[in-house]
């Protein structure tokens, strides 16, 4: 059989440490708390911090520890609603959009005992699912993945490449862990992705693209949650070895074939 038949594991991560889960959520000042989305040819959905606070502050068992990071903190109407839900909000810059926020919240935990972290931004679809007890036990039970998302592309959609194959998550929900992050920041020479990049476009190869690529650089393999409630592992054996054989997925954003985009899926492990 060849090496490009089946996924290999090439590295694990370390464990976590006691069972708190740090979230980050960012927002943009300017959003009302609900709101409608629509990007391109993207079915519009319906998505907002306030399903954000619900979906994670909720009492469901499990050690969760909530910030929001907002960047031009000063337009939002409802701040004091938003700091009665968690346990911190941070005022942060807008120049890397979201991975600002992912970036402060990162330095400000990134000398803490790992443990499991979130980052996410309030486009994901507003529909309340059961999912974290499930994705932990998935992490817990696969420690060569780097990271898990719920939505992907096949393609860096940015590039002049025709037929470019680059799988990468997207990056409205990412679950991964203090010491992963530190490892991409560290290959990364010391900056976390897409942080310094004002250019949106080029935040999603500076910032969604590279956390992807570095990771699985690294060694780590990568894993996408399905509508279908499954879950595809997928990465690089070596240098040479780009995936594309053992891809069973749809090609492209998956957003634009699935019915609820951007929505966080229940899975069945």
């Amino acid at each position: 059989m060849s090496s490009k038949d089946t996924l290999t594991i090439k590295k694990k991560r370390s464990a976590v440490a006691g069972n708190t889960i740090r979230i980050n959520i960012h927002e943009w000042g300017g959003y009302p708390l609900k709101r409608s989305k629509k990007v391109n040819v993207i079915p519009e959905f319906e998505c907002g911090l306030y399903y954000q606070l619900e979906r994670f502050t909720k009492d469901d068992g499990l050690d969760k520890n909530v910030s929001v990071t907002i960047s031009e903190i000063t337009r939002h109407q409802h701040l004091e609603y938003i700091k009665s839900k968690v346990e911190n909000v941070f005022s942060v810059s807008n120049d890397g959009m979201d991975f600002s926020g992912y970036n402060f919240f990162y330095e400000s935990i990134k000398d803490l005992p790992n443990s499991y972290v979130i980052l996410t931004n309030s486009s994901v679809n507003k529909i309340q699912t059961e999912f974290l007890k499930d994705y932990i036990k998935y992490m817990d039970d696969n420690l060569d993945v780097g990271i898990l998302g719920v939505s992907y592309s096949s393609k860096k959609m940015q590039t002049l490449i025709r037929n470019n194959f680059t799988p990468h998550l997207q990056s409205f929900f990412l679950l991964t862990t203090t010491e992963v992050l530190k490892e991409i920041v560290e290959k990364n020479n010391g900056i976390f992705p897409g942080s310094t990049i004002s250019h949106k476009l080029s935040l999603i190869l500076k910032g969604e693209v590279k956390i992807s690529e570095i990771a699985i650089l690294l060694g780590y393999n990568l894993a996408v949650t399905l509508e279908n409630k499954s879950i595809f592992k997928f990465g690089k054996n070596n240098w040479f070895d780009n995936g594309y054989k053992r891809w069973k997925l749809k090609e492209g954003d998956v957003r634009l074939t699935v019915k609820n985009p951007n929505i966080i899926n229940e899975i069945i492990i």
